[in-house]
């Protein structure tokens, strides 16, 4: 009897665990969901491949030598697992299972076509026919992955129809209720992705869909306000994964702003831009949205059984549409007088939303100044060069005039978010700012038609007819709009601020409102001094401003240093997160500003002015907002100032002198062409320098001791080439030091940016590793190829400076990367970016000494307003055979690219 009750409980428990380990429907639909997104891997592995071989075979074909590289097997693992499954009705399985079949077949047809490419390449078949097959197999894998991705689509709403049997929806489940969140979410990607798409051909002009894109960013800034709701009833660690779901938006809507931002007069001659941001958007969605929605589904698993999302399949032309572009005149911006209002003391503080909306407005005016800032700098350089061509007699004996204002970028998407944000501000104020925002939009909006008036007005060489009538009427224009532009933004920067100022602090005693209140009284005392110094170099004053006041106050907020910050932890001069060391840079340079007002130098009066633009706001502005951003009260940021000096309208009576001839160009170890010669220019010139080397983009510089910068056509000469072809295969490794002494805007900022430059020419065969050093050395990035652009950035993006500096590891941990990554006839080298001199071991020495015998260089970038002596750093690139340079602005963005091209192709 024993026996046989044991053998039943034997059984029974038998029973119960086949019954627990038994799959759900839902486990069943997650199989063909994991079938999809194995799916969707294979396509993009394939497409990715399609795309690099077709750059190739343009890029080639005169030469007959593409590259198609290799694809693995197709991974039907997934395929028989979701067939298999047994949880669903016969009537599902049957039909779930005829649309993977057909999804199936088609996968193969898809890498079928791939194959039959690979291996008409490797027969070097296009030498024969000329790439005709090559064309029609692309164009076949671009019918065919079209058709995938709708095969899909359509699969995955029979998968979710079956879901929603077995797992209706109720509102008061707090897991559903945020898989319905994110759903939207997704779906909202799904839509806009579904807008765009890649174009083979780069040389096509832009099709991209801009407005539908700012559609997107203010749809999905809706969605991210009430993302999350449900998350208190959600349990850990499911619930952490709906923070970074949040995160991962917060990306997308990143990239968004910056590509409708980016989406320039320069960006729209070419599709370009848009396969860059359909490239990066894609990834963002498929590995970051999509991946942290997969990992809320897996961790709810204890409680419910939710479905997971697939990825998105990619899809492309060959060619894009047809775009007609109307040139139209430029339209003066509408000026509208800003609406006056009385401020009303607030009866309670101000909600973090309404301060971050005040703040908004600042982020914009700057942004609208920093551009216009770019502009007075490229329409001054036109000037120069314009005036040289207003004699027909000299015209025809010179190269065309030329213009460009690629790099200037209307803020379109700071301007939309406004329009959001504001309605956390009482109606009474947002209408009059906004208005007043609108009005500045619209004047840098005039100012980027101008320059495309300019751009066609020199590609036609109208001037050759009107002699520059039409050109000074446009420089007169932009004389104008930077006056009002100045105006406009400091009546909506005061009125931000009155609005700020009505509500009442929530903690008046607070050390961060004490000390934020001192220095904004400080800071207003500076700007008094700044307008000062204009008014006496602009001859409207005879006097110099009054310093007094600026030192008092300076003085006093040394004296009154602990006493403010009261409370307030100092960590160190090198940790980027201490209160003490913006409030003791503000006192500092105040008392700095004073003394340089007192004794202005005697040059002329843009260039003296332009010292005091830089200094005002790189070390004041840059420092009170750094403050602001530190501070866990409503520091209200301030704004910068522009260098209205920075362009003076050219007296036209006034003839510039014919240069000397000149010489040949001297080729400097940047690679940049400089001529020189020893003519003196007129002194009613606007933009006279005296031993000043400039370096732009695409153009060759006349530096003299006093003659006016003059722009020449380069096409043809020798100089810096934007591009990587005919160079050796790059082994590049970036040695960054994250101490904090880089988090300043001559630093780091200024290494992410030649960084990104590097990555607009960057080849799939060139690879990029990145090694950090700060309290201890790491891998922050291993070697990537160029193919993989997006990733690259995305870790520049994230570098941030902190801790303190041990070079020597970070160099031999560098050596190491290098030498394990080394490449056969390659550009093998080590780009030490620093700010500061360390002491360097012999050991370290020898290290780099040896790998200069072993074709493994080492390369030294110094960052900082001052250029460092750097004895030591310069001992260090002598001994690996490489070169050392300081950067800044003007060179940021060249000087990578010169040493990616340090080696030729054999």
């Amino acid at each position: 009897m024993q026996t046989y009750i044991c053998l039943f409980l034997l059984f029974s428990a038998a029973f119960a665990t086949g019954q627990s380990l038994r799959e759900t429907p839902q486990q069943a639909l997650n199989q063909y969901v994991a079938f999809l997104n194995q799916s969707v891997d294979e396509v993009a592995d394939r497409f990715q491949r399609i795309q690099g071989y077709h750059a190739s075979m343009v890029a080639n074909q005169s030469h007959g030598f593409p590259r198609m590289s290799p694809s693995g097997t197709l991974e039907a693992y997934y395929y028989k697992k979701a067939i298999a499954s047994e949880a669903l009705t016969d009537a599902e399985k049957q039909r779930l299972k005829a649309s993977a079949q057909s999804l199936w077949k088609l996968l193969n047809k898809i890498d079928q076509t791939a194959k039959t490419l690979e291996t008409y390449d490797r027969l070097k078949d296009y030498q024969r026919d000329n790439f005709r097959q090559a064309h029609s197999l692309i164009a076949d894998f671009q019918s065919q992955t079209t058709q995938f991705s709708q095969s899909k689509d359509s699969l995955y709403k029979q998968i979710q129809r079956v879901y929603r049997r077995y797992q209706p929806y109720r509102a008061t489940d707090a897991y559903l209720y945020t898989e319905k969140e994110m759903e939207q979410v997704l779906l909202s990607q799904q839509t806009l992705l579904d807008s765009l798409s890649y174009c083979l051909n780069e040389k096509n002009p832009s099709h991209w869909p801009v407005e539908l894109v700012q559609q997107s960013i203010l749809a999905d800034e809706k969605l991210l306000t009430g993302l999350g709701e449900a998350k208190s009833h959600i349990a850990y660690p499911a619930s952490d994964m709906i923070g970074s779901f949040q995160a991962g938006l917060r990306s997308l809507q990143t990239l968004k702003k910056q590509a409708v931002d980016d989406y320039n007069f320069a960006a729209r001659q070419s599709v370009r831009h848009d396969n860059d941001f359909y490239k990066s958007y894609l990834n963002y969605y498929n590995n970051d949205l999509v991946s942290w929605y997969q990992q809320f589904v897996n961790y709810s698993k204890s409680a419910i059984h939710l479905l997971d999302y697939p990825k998105y399949s990619p899809v492309f032309v060959i060619d894009a549409p047809t775009v007609t572009s109307k040139q139209t005149n430029t339209t003066p911006f509408r000026d509208v007088q800003p609406l006056a209002f009385t401020v009303k003391p607030a009866p309670a503080p101000a909600s973090a939303a309404t301060f971050s909306a005040l703040n908004a407005y600042v982020d914009f005016i700057n942004e609208g100044l920093r551009q216009m800032n770019h502009m007075q700098i490229l329409v001054r350089n036109y000037q120069s060069s314009a005036e040289y061509y207003r004699d027909p007699s000299r015209t025809s004996r010179r190269s065309q005039l030329t213009y460009r204002h690629d790099d200037f970028k209307v803020p379109v998407s700071e301007h939309q978010l406004l329009q959001i944000n504001s309605q956390q501000i009482p109606t009474t104020y947002r209408t009059s700012i906004n208005g007043q925002a609108d009005v500045l939009l619209a004047i840098l909006n005039e100012m980027d038609a101008l320059s495309i008036d300019l751009i066609n007005y020199t590609s036609n060489r109208q001037y050759e007819q009107d002699h520059l009538k039409r050109s000074d009427e446009i420089l007169d224009r932009y004389a104008y709009l930077f006056n009002v532009f100045d105006k406009k933004k400091e009546r909506l920067y005061q009125d931000v601020r009155r609005i700020h100022e009505s509500y009442p602090l929530k903690k008046p005693n607070d050390p961060w409102n004490v000390s934020g209140r001192a220095m904004l009284q400080l800071m207003d005392l500076n700007k008094d001094v700044l307008v000062g110094v204009k008014a006496y170099l602009e001859g409207e004053t005879s006097q110099l401003p009054a310093t007094e006041a600026v030192q008092a106050e300076a003085r006093n907020l040394i004296i009154n240093e602990f006493k403010n910050l009261k409370g307030l932890q100092r960590l160190g001069r090198n940790n980027g997160l201490c209160p003490y060391t913006p409030y003791e840079d503000l006192t500092e340079n105040s008392l700095k500003l004073a003394e340089m007002a007192q004794r202005p130098s005697t040059k002329s009066a843009s260039n003296t002015y332009e010292s005091f633009y830089y200094f005002y706001n790189n070390q004041l502005v840059y420092a009170y907002n750094q403050f602001s951003e530190l501070a866990k009260v409503d520091v209200l940021k301030t704004i910068n100032q522009p260098n209205l000096l920075a362009f003076r309208r050219a007296t036209a009576s006034v003839k510039p002198a014919e240069p000397a001839p000149k010489t040949a160009p001297e080729i400097t170890q940047n690679g940049i062409d400089q001529v020189k010669t020893t003519t003196t220019t007129p002194l009613s010139s606007p933009t006279a320098s005296v031993g000043k080397t400039v370096v732009k983009h695409d153009t060759v510089y006349i530096n003299t001791t006093k003659v006016d910068t003059v722009f020449v056509d380069r096409t043809g000469q020798p100089g810096l080439v934007n591009s990587l072809e005919g160079f050796a295969t790059n082994n590049m490794v970036l040695l960054v030091d994250v101490s904090g002494s880089m988090d300043s805007p001559y630093k780091l900022p200024l290494l992410k940016t030649a960084i990104k430059s590097l990555l607009k020419v960057i080849r799939p065969e060139d690879q990029i590793s990145i090694v950090v050093y700060s309290g201890k050395a790491r891998v922050a990035l291993k070697p990537t190829s160029g193919a993989n652009a997006d990733e690259i950035a995305r870790t520049i993006d994230q570098l941030q400076s902190d801790g303190d500096t041990d070079g020597n590891k970070g160099i031999q941990l560098a050596y190491k990367v290098a030498d394990k990554n080394y490449v056969r006839a390659g550009n093998n080298r080590i780009i030490l970016a620093t700010d500061g001199e360390f002491p360097v071991s012999e050991e370290v020495y020898q290290l780099v000494r040896d790998a200069s015998n072993q074709d493994v260089y080492l390369t030294i970038f110094t960052f900082g307003k001052n250029e460092l002596t750097g004895k030591n750093l310069k001992k260090l690139a002598q001994a690996g055979k490489g070169s050392y340079t300081h950067i800044t602005r003007e060179n940021a963005n060249l000087q990578l690219i010169v040493e990616a091209q340090a080696k030729k192709a054999r």
